[in-house]
């Protein structure tokens, strides 16, 4: 039997023979009875190789307390928490000189720090703490920045509005009451109020763009694979990003200058140059648009869900590039209107199977299977425990994969054909221009809302920003006005514009943003 031996007769007791007929009927099959006794003996040989490998200890990256020692890791009281973006405070401080010395950053609480518990926004599990630190964590205080602590990530990491936390709702800096955008809800209130200078998001859909748009701060998803996800708890590899949040284009770059780069674990990054090969993301911030063509994109403002006011306030700050020189045009990408059920089609499946069942593989990557051992076996206490955002990802996923078991892998190979349709009009101007979010942001929902209340309030959110997590180009949302909330005028919220780049051209983007940020105010 190819590398493995007989079974032992202390493995086919502990193999039973009932335990091989329900690995089959558990997906609906059966064994011929004639050939049972015969595969009893194959399937028990398999649990020497278990026993072998459950001894051997986990394989994590090692981590430098010494030189980066955690100090006054707490939870913080309610009271030193206003806006509760909060997750866990701590503080790391880098290397005393280096680009980011003198930097101050949150992480969302899906990114792993050694000795600091994560909540993961859940209360599923409440004792998990981290083995290892995530590659991004070990590049910023290599490059001296200090780490103030974990943010509120919002339930599981999967939520568009900022009420899902099992810690409760995150304030939006601007008015209390209002979301934030998730699911980096605490980094989005965190950078807008100014308690940090940056911090790290996660975007699967929109999860850094959402709080940048609310919270009227820069919000950069990079080149899919840009930045290392090593040590970042997943939903589904294919979406994963991670990104800088922070007041200002010109610290966005210089934060992504260190984060980003191949760090040789995390398999996604095949593209991606080292650190040592980046291109210089600050070079182009004084450049200006001056020749630059920048393409509105016409299906983008189309959608049934966007607020006018928004569509109003975002054509105008793309116009306004003219006066900076720049030729401004109409293009077009008719599959973008599709995009987000073709993701609908692709996100839930795979969620369903890596990020609540346990079912990962097929990656050459860092497993988190100490945070797996937390999540798994699934059962209904934990289940009655997800948040209405999670529950639908797992159940629309599930609903796929019994039904239509193949549409997964058209909606992949319809992912090629959203990256060729942006690349084709992206070759015909420097960047794109939508929205990043249809609307400004809205109240919380009541606390004994139902599943359809929470959920409809973050619908169709995600209609320009999920398109670019699965054809993998870079997208930033940038801060371009203010618009009264929609059911108190005495209220003033940020609006966020999306500029969207070449595959690997962040720098163009950070070009753009920064000639836009220099020559007006948004707060006006």
């Amino acid at each position: 039997m190819a590398t493995l031996t007989a079974a032992s007769e202390a493995n086919k007791a502990k193999v039973t023979a009932e335990k091989v007929a329900q690995c089959v009927a558990d997906v609906g099959l059966s064994l011929p009875p004639q050939h049972m006794q015969q595969w009893h003996e194959i399937i028990a040989s398999v649990q020497e190789s278990i026993d072998l490998v459950e001894s051997l200890p986990n394989y994590y990256p090692k981590v430098d307390l010494e030189k980066y020692p955690r100090k006054d890791v707490h939870r913080p009281a309610n009271k030193d928490n206003k806006g509760n973006a909060w997750a866990w405070k701590a503080r790391i401080e880098g290397q005393t000189d280096g680009p980011l010395a003198g930097i101050t950053f949150c992480l969302k609480d899906n990114i792993a720090v050694k000795d600091v518990p994560m909540l993961l926004g859940t209360d599923m599990f409440t004792d998990y703490t981290p083995e290892m630190d995530a590659t991004i964590v070990t590049r910023i205080l290599e490059a001296g920045g200090t780490i103030l602590g974990k943010a509120v990530c919002e339930n599981l990491s999967l939520c568009a509005s900022s009420f899902s936390a099992a810690t409760g709702p995150v304030e939006n800096p601007y008015a209390e009451g209002y979301t934030t955008g998730g699911s980096s809800s605490g980094c989005g209130h965190l950078v807008g109020a100014k308690k940090v200078d940056a911090g790290i998001g996660g975007d699967q859909g929109g999860s850094i763009r959402f709080p940048a748009s609310y919270c009227g701060i820069v919000g950069m998803k990079p080149t899919w694979g840009l930045v290392p996800w090593t040590g970042v708890v997943t939903h589904d590899p294919v979406h994963d990003t991670a990104g800088p949040m922070t007041q200002t284009v010109a610290l966005n770059a210089k934060v992504l200058q260190a984060i980003a780069g191949r760090d040789d674990i995390d398999d996604r990054q095949y593209a991606s140059p080292f650190p040592s090969q980046l291109p210089d993301y600050s070079a182009s911030l004084g450049k200006g648009v001056k020749g630059l063509k920048i393409g509105i994109l016409k299906e983008a403002f189309q959608f049934g869900v966007i607020d006018p006011r928004v569509k109003a306030k975002v054509t105008e700050a793309a116009e306004r590039f003219r006066e900076l020189g720049a030729e401004v045009i109409e293009v077009s990408v008719p599959l973008h209107t599709h995009a987000g059920h073709i993701v609908n089609c692709a996100l839930r499946p795979a969620a369903a199977l890596q990020g609540y069942l346990g079912k990962a593989c097929g990656r050459r990557a860092l497993y988190m299977t100490d945070l797996a051992e937390k999540m798994t076996p699934l059962d209904q206490a934990k289940f009655d425990k997800m948040f209405a955002t999670s529950k639908f990802s797992m159940m629309s996923g599930l609903y796929v994969w019994r039904n239509h078991p193949t549409l997964y892998g058209k909606a992949m190979n319809l992912y090629r054909r959203l990256r060729d349709e942006y690349d084709a009009v992206l070759r015909e101007v420097d960047v794109l221009i939508t929205p990043t979010t249809p609307y400004v942001a809205n109240r919380h929902a009541a606390p004994d809302a139902g599943p359809l209340e929470q959920m409809n309030k973050s619908k169709g959110v995600a209609v320009n920003t999920v398109c670019f997590n699965a054809s993998g180009h870079p997208a930033m949302s940038l801060p371009c006005g203010m618009l009264s909330a929609e059911d108190d005028d005495t209220i003033l919220l940020p609006v966020g514009m999306q500029i969207v780049g070449e595959l690997f051209q962040e720098e163009m983007i950070y070009r753009v943003g920064a000639a836009w940020e220099d020559a007006f105010d948004w707060r006006a």
